[in-house]
């Protein structure tokens, strides 16, 4: 049977969520929007703070990636950072919502960085366009490289206009063993890559 088919081609921003602006004091801080792409994918958000922020909080709540069977928004509490940036431990996909908890000493800008993680799905195929050097895709079960988490292991060769694709066969690959798994996508030394899911 066939279902529908999307696809993931990464892209983070600093200013994602949050252009640059003072947040005036305690409160919710008004987003741009509130999901982090479509089908449930994720990454973590980045707070960049322009002066020194130590002294207040940044509480994320909201729909985790791969949190499929809790209706119970996660919560972060992320400190602010003094002149620089401040990352989420965890990967946010939607439903997204930040309190600071005072006014902050300069700009703040709230985007995304770090690699794509992906929700319980199956990779159905790849477009993969080479850098300079020989590299790697990977894709990794709850982010873990170590044991056996690694369900998806493509080389790639040195060659900044090579590409690559292909469209696995069956079912393709899972990215989950249970339905609160997730996976976060490792691309090493890639010029760019689309992931086809469904």
């Amino acid at each position: 049977m066939q279902g529908d088919i999307w696809a993931v081609n990464p892209s983070t921003s600093a200013t994602f969520y949050r252009a640059a602006a003072a947040i005036a004091g305690a409160g919710n801080v008004t987003l741009t929007t509130t999901d982090a792409g479509p089908n449930g994918i994720g990454y973590k958000i980045l707070i960049t703070s322009a002066g020194d922020d130590t002294g207040i909080t940044f509480t994320v709540t909201g729909t985790k990636v791969g949190n499929l069977t809790s209706h119970v928004p996660a919560v972060e509490v992320i400190t602010g950072a003094n002149a620089t940036t401040a990352t989420s431990t965890n990967y946010w996909a939607s439903d997204i919502s930040i309190v600071a908890s005072g006014a902050s000493a300069g700009d703040v800008s709230i985007g995304t960085t770090g690699d794509v993680a992906l929700p319980r799905t199956r990779v159905k195929g790849f477009y993969i366009v080479c850098g300079a050097t020989a590299g790697s895709l990977k894709v990794n079960i709850n982010g873990l490289t170590t044991g056996n988490n690694t369900v998806f292991d493509v080389s790639t060769p040195a060659g900044a206009t090579l590409v690559q694709d292909l469209l696995l066969a069956g079912n393709g690959i899972l990215t989950a063993r249970q339905n609160n798994d997730y996976a976060v996508v490792v691309p090493t030394n890639l010029t760019d890559y689309t992931l086809f899911c469904g």
